[in-house]
């Protein structure tokens, strides 16, 4: 079932309730979906227990999918709008960065590395918490998940324009941010 691509796999699961199916999906874009939304929540246990809602509102809503874009593309639609649901209901209490490393730092650089490694990724974290959740989805999107700004915008629902806008306001302010705290 490797080979088969998204729309064919959700085409199938529709076809025969065949679990099978929504499991190469979900162990398809798990990881994704949980590193697109832990820099919008910067919590750990807030980005998994919004991963597992995401994947609950896929299989819910599976009827609905008309591959007028990529599943990829609705998939990611559904992330944003359950953690933009999140982060409204949770507005009246601050993001605060939980120090989290993407990677492991390379143990052979030694103890000192490996600080400042941590360091910097606390300083990205502090950095992106202070960005509004669209302009945190935008660089979630295009830097971290790579997707172009015409996908990210599509993802987003909104215009590229507009897409490259939040791009470029989230990078001055990241920029801004981190030059204060580099400096500090």
């Amino acid at each position: 079932m490797g080979e088969v691509n998204d729309e064919q796999l959700v085409k199938q699961f529709l076809k025969t309730q065949e679990l099978s199916y929504f499991d190469v999906l979900v162990r398809r874009h798990l990881g994704r979906v949980r590193v697109m939304i832990y820099p919008m929540v910067l919590n750990d246990a807030d980005a998994d227990d919004l991963t597992q809602e995401v994947f609950l509102r896929v299989v819910h809503h599976l009827p609905g999918f008309q591959a007028r874009a990529r599943f990829v593309t609705w998939l990611h639609r559904i992330a944003l709008n359950t953690t933009y649901d999140f982060l409204r209901h949770k507005q009246r209490c601050p993001i605060v960065a939980q120090a989290e490393l993407p990677e492991q730092p390379d143990q052979a650089a030694g103890p000192r590395a490996v600080v400042q490694q941590h360091e910097l990724g606390d300083t990205v974290s502090r950095a992106l918490a202070t960005l509004s959740p669209t302009l945190r989805a935008a660089i979630t999107l295009t830097a971290i998940e790579g997707l172009s700004v015409t996908e990210a915008a599509r993802a987003a629902g909104c215009l590229a324009a507009t897409m490259y806008w939040r791009v470029h306001q989230a990078r001055k302010q990241l920029k801004a941010e981190l030059g204060a705290e580099l400096k500090s």
